[in-house]
């Protein structure tokens, strides 16, 4: 009976594993830089390639990949910096025109939104079908519309 209890144990830490098998890949246009006003802002545009699953261990590692893949020089750079993060790569097969707000009304396909002032993060929202339902920031649950 305890070799199937370790059994059991060993497939669950494997199906996780899987589970949290995914990469951040930019859509196109994947990068918009803007002002407004005298303020200098930018936002770039990724897809979850693998399978991301809302799931707290998920955001860790979704948070780990985003700390890793954007440089902190660039970030600096800017007043804004914004992240847009989709579950649905179907987004880089439509015909974008490049413009500020391209993808206005895809909310319901946002993973997360992340958010730089002035090189600090102080916005990291976990969003499933269009709502806010988890802050990495604060680390509390949330559930609230996502309002771009």
């Amino acid at each position: 009976m305890r070799h199937l209890i370790i059994l059991l144990l060993v497939l669950a830490a494997c199906k996780n594993g899987k589970r949290q098998h995914f990469e951040l890949k930019p859509l196109r246009p994947n990068v918009q830089e803007f002002k407004s006003g005298i303020n200098r802002n930018r936002i770039d545009y990724f897809y979850v390639k693998g399978k991301f699953t809302y799931e707290k261990l998920n955001y860790a590692l979704l948070e780990k990949k985003v700390k890793t893949k954007f440089n902190s020089a660039v970030v600096q750079d800017y007043d804004l910096y914004s992240l847009y993060i989709y579950r649905d790569a179907d987004l880089s097969q439509k015909k974008h025109d490049g413009a500020v707000n391209t993808f206005d009304g895809q909310n319901e396909k946002l993973v997360a939104y992340i958010r730089y002032k002035q090189g600090k993060m102080d916005i990291f929202y976990i969003i499933k079908n269009g709502k806010v339902v988890f802050d990495l920031i604060s680390g509390n649950e949330e559930y609230f519309e996502f309002d771009e």
